[in-house]
């Protein structure tokens, strides 16, 4: 099968948030997906969670062999891996890994929905993927032109890099 370029969102706000994601890379890497480029590291408040504490968060453009959905099972496992409880709504999380674009890929299903359907609403998710591909298009307009239409960008970059290699 040929490998199919993805992006990945990955966020932590529990406990050492920077080595979760790493870790969550070096899983997915063992799962069988090859991480081609890694955003800067971001720091910003946590939506809908009150005053719980920050969010680190990151994109990753994969390569990978895996359809779609196996490639949102193996997020999910990473997840679970490294502890992530689900509860319902919006709560801290030690993890968290969303598929946001597979390929020219159009997803709609129960489990996913490709392109992530609130990437253009998202600071935290264009800034990063501008960092690796300002010129990707999603929904008529590139990541880039979405993220200068932002009202608000409320992100503070860290100086840490997401991926060791980098």
């Amino acid at each position: 099968m040929p490998l199919a370029t993805a992006y990945l969102a990955l966020g932590s706000n529990l406990g050492p948030r920077l080595e979760q994601m790493r870790s969550a890379l070096r899983l997915l890497e063992a799962g069988g997906v090859r991480v081609r480029a890694a955003s800067h590291v971001y720091q910003n408040r946590a939506i809908g969670m009150g005053d719980a504490d920050p969010f680190l968060n990151a994109v990753v453009q994969i390569e990978t062999g895996l359809e779609p959905e196996p490639l949102l099972d193996l997020c999910l496992a990473v997840e679970t891996q490294l502890g992530r409880v689900r509860t319902a709504g919006w709560s801290p999380r030690t993890i968290d890994i969303d598929v946001l674009v597979y390929g020219e890929a159009h997803v709609e299903t129960e489990r996913l929905q490709v392109p992530h359907p609130r990437i253009a609403e998202r600071d935290f998710v264009l800034q990063p993927l501008v960092d690796i591909q300002p010129d990707l298009q999603l929904f008529g307009r590139t990541v880039r032109e979405h993220l200068v239409a932002l009202r608000v960008v409320e992100l503070e970059r860290v100086s840490e890099v997401l991926n060791e290699s980098n």
